[in-house]
């Protein structure tokens, strides 16, 4: 009967403990790194009343009979889990997500917590709050590097500490530099001029006009077809390709390029004689044909010039006779040279209206500036007076150079009649190019070509003035120059603006580089060379005029003389400088030098690195945390403050670097809150009150047994 007061007793005693470890559970539901426990019992010793016997012969054996005496706790564990990220703002809050442990120093052991809630004392020190043990760490040296000689150490925050000045020694440029920024001068060109066909025939089939100003349109590979009836009235036609000049195969049949080959082609077919007059007129005498014609069979838009043109009615040429009927008369664009104006026709292939002695002049400004009244003039003799000598007064007037350097980076005339061949496809073949030299000093505006009537009795020559009106295809403009400024600074850490020019060349992908300084700074050299891109828009060379490799100047305020490189990218490569046609944005992006400056602020990442903020804008690392990792962490022991200390069950806590030796990270910003599960801890409160309730009966019931027992002697 004894036996079950004290195994009710047993049961008492050991859910006491129980509701112990739950209630110390639920009261640390909100303790910042908080492990919950649990109790496991076992049951206690067992007396043996009889033991088992083996089965004799046939009969059996007989089980061993035993009492028990209760229970005993088994074990009350740490359960390790992680909990969960609270997200608290605080840069000194930190949390572990893994199975380590934040390293503490009380200046005589070690100790080891899950709560990273930490504050600094007045030495900077990151310390627990809870007791003011002190986070162990590696301390970063100058550089902000971790040396592979740091030994763990007590992680201080300098706060106010300085950071001593860094010299410049590089500048890095990057952005664009408009590919389209070379100065261009005004670009203007009159109505087309005409002239009739030359007797030569050495007109270019791609440059033939009508009569009346209409351009045949006839393109290099067209189809020109000769068509004819022969006396039996059989029609013929022959195909002829036209090509340029200098794609024409030596003695090769059916290529046309100028008329000469035309007529060539017509004579061979018809075998007539055919010859250009002076008016432009295409006669063929002898051969026999009837209803010659030619057609662009290529291109129908051209085809009814073409057929106009060439056109005859009837008989072209009895056999006996050498009477030519000759189709509508061709016309070309004026050239250079000998051409009179008097011979040479307007836009619509009308005479020009001028009449000996009307004077022609030029008005209108250059640069801002009018240009000075001339009384004399070009005076307009039929007999002498050329296009080129129009064109001659035209450049004389306007003080224009021979030559103009253009985009391409060769040369133009200033003033030039439009080609055919190599002119310029915004203008008409024929008209008069006058182009200016380049930027707006030299600008053209007002620009007037006219001739005055020299006989007020007589018609005014309105066909030529009308011919004459410049039409502008380019206005003038400046060469780009660009230029971007950055601080650097000296060894004292005294700031220096640097500034770099951008000047195009005018040749392309060719720009010209300078440097200046706006205090009294002595240049040594360095400060000026040329810039060169390749042609998919990456710099291709960068030289100094000076044979320098680097910008070299004295500070002239104490300082040392300071050598800085230029970086402005390496070929095939854009992250520098580049060259594409867009808006110019080239700046120094960077240097590598600052003044002095204090550490400000600190900001803390997930493998532990600890870094300040110094007033001069420069970021470097302080220091490291340290954490601590254990073969067996639920063996550790509690010793308050929210502080573990190592066991002979633990194992010794290593420590590592967060993310290097160990899976475990920091989580700045953040506490880990306690693991307790409410829903549990409240269940065992249930359980643990049932069992204890059962237990205290025991008792109760044993104690009448033994009264009864006692009131057997009454």
């Amino acid at each position: 009967m004894i036996r079950s007061l004290y195994s009710g007793i047993s049961g008492l005693r050991n859910h006491q403990v129980k509701m112990d470890i739950t209630s110390h559970n639920i009261a640390n539901v909100n303790t910042s790194g908080y492990k919950a426990q649990r109790v496991t019992f076992k049951e206690g010793f067992s007396q043996i009343l009889k033991g088992a016997t083996r089965p004799p012969g046939d009969a059996g054996g007989t089980n061993p009979m035993q009492a028990g005496l209760g229970m005993a706790v088994g074990s009350i564990d740490s359960l390790m889990h992680q909990g969960s990220l609270q997200s608290t703002g605080q840069i000194t809050d930190l949390a572990v997500e893994g199975r380590a442990f934040f390293a503490f120093s009380s200046g005589e052991g070690m100790f080891y917590s899950r709560n990273g809630a930490l504050q600094m004392d007045a030495q900077g020190r990151l310390v627990s709050p809870n007791n003011g043990f002190k986070l162990q760490g590696l301390t970063a040296n100058a550089d902000g590097e971790i040396a592979g000689t740091a030994v763990p150490g007590d992680i201080r925050v300098p706060f106010g500490e300085k950071a001593p000045a860094k010299a410049t020694e590089e500048v890095k440029f990057a952005c664009n530099l408009d590919a389209d920024s070379a100065g261009v001068g005004t670009v203007l060109h009159t109505a087309r001029f005409l002239r009739r066909a030359e007797t030569t025939g050495s007109d270019p089939m791609t440059a033939l006009f009508d009569g009346r100003g209409n351009d045949l349109n006839i393109k290099e590979k067209d189809i020109m077809q000769i068509i004819y009836k022969d006396n039996l009235g059989v029609e013929h036609k022959r195909d002829l390709t036209v090509v340029k000049q200098a794609n024409k195969a030596a003695g090769l049949d059916q290529e046309i390029a100028t008329m000469s080959d035309l007529m060539a082609e017509l004579a061979d077919e018809l075998g007539a004689t055919v010859t250009l007059t002076a008016d432009g007129e295409l006669n063929i005498a002898g051969g026999s044909a009837t209803n010659l014609s030619i057609k662009n069979v290529t291109r129908p838009t051209s085809n009814n010039y073409v057929s106009n043109l060439f056109l005859w009615n009837g008989a072209v040429a009895g056999p006996s006779a050498g009477h030519v009927n000759a189709p509508a008369r061709g016309n070309i664009p004026a050239l250079p040279g000998g051409d009179l104006l008097a011979n040479v026709f307007d836009a619509n292939g009308e005479p020009l209206g001028l009449e000996v002695n009307d004077v022609i002049r030029v008005g209108g400004s250059v640069g801002g500036e009018n240009l000075k009244d001339d009384p004399t003039g070009l005076v307009y003799n039929p007999a002498t007076t050329t296009m080129q000598e129009l064109m001659n007064y035209i450049q004389a007037r306007l003080s224009l150079p021979d030559d103009i350097p253009n985009k391409a980076g060769s040369v133009d005339p200033s003033v030039e009649i439009n080609s055919a061949f190599e002119g310029d496809t915004r203008a008409p073949v024929g008209g008069i190019m006058i182009r200016g030299q380049a930027g707006k000093p030299f600008a053209f505006s007002g620009l007037s070509i006219q001739s005055s009537n020299s006989n007020n009795n007589a018609r005014t020559p309105t066909a030529f003035n009308a011919n004459l009106i410049p039409t502008e295809l380019q206005a003038a403009r400046d060469t780009t120059v660009h230029s971007t400024s950055i601080e650097i600074f000296d060894e004292s850490g005294a700031a220096h603006t640097m500034t770099t020019t951008y000047t195009h060349s005018g040749t392309p992908n060719k720009w010209l580089w300078e440097i200046t300084m706006n205090g009294s700074e002595q240049i040594f050299g360095g400060n000026r060379g040329t810039l060169t891109f390749s042609e998919n828009g990456s710099p291709s060379t960068w030289t100094f005029d000076d044979g320098n490799n680097m910008f070299r100047f004295n500070p002239m305020n104490g300082a040392g003389e300071m050598k800085v490189d230029l970086e402005i990218g390496s070929p095939d490569v854009f992250t520098g400088i580049t060259q594409f046609r867009s808006t110019t944005t080239t700046a120094a992006k960077e240097q590598d030098g600052y003044t002095m400056g204090k550490l400000s602020e600190i900001s803390i990442s997930e493998d532990g690195s600890i870094n300040g903020l110094y007033t001069n804008g420069t970021n470097r690392m302080l220091a490291k945390v340290l954490l601590a990792e254990f073969t067996n962490p639920a063996g550790l022991l509690r010793t308050g403050d929210s502080m573990w200390s190592e066991s002979n069950n633990s194992g010794e806590g290593v420590l590592y670097q967060p993310g290097s030796g160990t899976a475990s990270k920091i989580k700045p910003g953040a506490l880990e809150m306690s693991n307790v599960d409410l829903a549990s801890e409240f269940t065992d409160l249930i359980t643990t009150q049932r069992g204890y309730q059962a237990s205290s009966k025991i008792i109760t019931t044993s104690s009448e047994l033994l009264q009864e027992l006692v009131g057997l002697v009454r």
